[in-house]
């Protein structure tokens, strides 16, 4: 590759980059609605956004794909550069299914008013520690091209604790309710598994820029 088509490949790669992180601020910004929603019990909307804000995001998840799919065959990359095209379309594939884990909490809250009952504070910090890793993993593959690698995925851990916390509090509300707050204090456990899930692919997000820069994976 010449240098006149290396700066064009440079170029192209910048575009695949953005294109993964404007994908990856929506993702985030539904999660912050979430947390909003979580907090203050009420958002104008919230469903309605979130639910548009997922058609965007499936929408820019196969542009990432077709362009790095355009490059490979193009631009027949060298090795670091073809992880870091791969990379960015699985960081979009993780990216989506963080999407959906948010789309499906939405869902789940529709179906109740969380006014009717108390929400645990272990599911805010579960939330709020997951959006914690969505934005250090987006921050990661921000910085993929300058070579810096990370430890989202150490948090992961600390999910897990949180989560086996939260589940443990709603199963004692539920004991302690009355009959007609048990099904909506139940849809928590989903919520909750929601989260949890979405921070998984945080976590991952981390692992696959580690391994675009160094070209090992975790162990």
């Amino acid at each position: 590759m010449n240098q006149t088509a290396r700066l064009t490949f440079q170029d192209e790669l910048l575009k695949l980059h953005g294109l993964v992180l404007n994908l990856a601020n929506e993702v985030k910004m539904n999660g912050e609605l979430l947390l909003e929603y979580l907090q203050k019990h009420e958002v104008p909307e919230l469903f309605t956004k979130i639910k548009n804000k997922d058609k965007e995001i499936d929408k820019v998840r196969w542009q990432v794909h077709d362009f790095g799919d355009e490059l490979i065959v193009l631009q027949q990359p060298v090795a670091k550069d073809f992880r870091q095209i791969i990379t960015s379309i699985q960081v979009t594939d993780n990216l989506e299914r963080i999407g959906d884990h948010f789309k499906k909490t939405a869902r789940y809250l529709e179906k109740f008013s969380l006014s009717e009952i108390e929400v645990p504070q272990e599911i805010i910090k579960m939330t709020t520690l997951g959006l914690n890793m969505l934005s250090q993993s987006i921050s990661a593959y921000s910085q993929i091209l300058e070579g810096k690698t990370n430890e989202v995925s150490k948090l992961d851990d600390e999910m897990d604790e949180l989560y086996r916390q939260t589940v443990k509090k709603i199963i004692s509300l539920i004991k302690i309710s009355s009959e007609d707050k048990i099904d909506s204090l139940s849809k928590l456990f989903f919520v909750a598994q929601s989260f949890e899930r979405a921070a998984d692919h945080a976590a991952k997000i981390g692992d696959l820029v580690n391994y675009s820069i160094t070209g090992k994976r975790k162990e």
